[in-house]
């Protein structure tokens, strides 16, 4: 019994920030809608506007047929880029 009190507190934890969404409040991906704005635009703008997100550490751009990790990071924005023309952000 002992040995579920802490899982049992970390899904009551994880599910206390009531957004019903999901998103961590801070992580990244509680920006995620934003993000369509910058789509289309250049790399340079959206990692200047990445950059100023308190929860988004590290940006991780990602070109045609680039191999990457497979990891889960909530504090990583992974952009999309054709040429220097966004094409998609992502949290993770």
């Amino acid at each position: 019994m002992h040995r579920l009190l802490p899982l049992t507190a970390l899904l009551l934890f994880g599910c206390a920030n009531g957004d019903g969404g999901g998103a961590a409040a801070g992580s990244c991906s509680s920006y995620e809608v934003a993000f369509q704005r910058l789509t289309g635009g250049s790399l340079e703008a959206a990692r200047a506007t990445l950059s100023r997100i308190p929860a988004i550490r590290s940006v991780r751009v990602v070109r045609a047929g680039d191999a990457v990790t497979q990891d889960f990071r909530q504090d990583r924005a992974t952009v999309t880029v054709e040429g220097d023309t966004v094409r998609r952000i992502t949290c993770g």
